[in-house]
């Protein structure tokens, strides 16, 4: 695995952490649709089996998301402590803010106050030392 790989991890779990939330919020919407029989209706079985399976799809991929947010906390702190080992401070920064807060080069230069192109090749040199310090590809 590259750095970049390594350090993308964080990324590519928020993403599936945001997709599965927005999979449960469907899935709350779809509990919330279901209708309750009225007097006078004739109340067919089947109509809670249906609601007790969505219930229980709620459940599990509440613990899903859950497990997934506590993955993604650890691989956060193991990720931070590995870029606390580039020795330069806006390399860490940059490292932090990119792989960590998710911002892109072009947001990370706008908040050092620095140009594209310099914090473009900071990346790349941050990078180099990072995969060096951590005995990486």
């Amino acid at each position: 695995m590259t750095a970049r790989e390594y350090l993308g991890q964080v990324r590519a779990l928020d993403d599936l952490i945001n997709a599965k939330q927005r999979e449960l919020y469907r899935l709350r919407l779809s509990a919330t649709s279901l209708s309750s029989p009225t007097f006078g209706e004739k109340v067919q079985t089947g109509g809670e089996n249906r609601s007790m399976l969505i219930i229980d799809k709620i459940i599990a991929m509440q613990e899903e998301i859950s497990a997934e947010i506590n993955k993604l906390v650890d691989l956060k702190a193991e990720i931070r402590e590995r870029i606390s080992r580039v020795y330069n401070p806006q390399f860490i920064a940059l490292l932090t803010d990119k792989y960590i807060n998710g911002l892109t080069l072009e947001q990370i230069a706008e908040k050092m106050d620095k140009s594209y192109e310099t914090v473009r090749g900071w990346h790349g040199e941050a990078l180099q030392i990072f995969r060096k310090e951590n005995n990486m590809s």
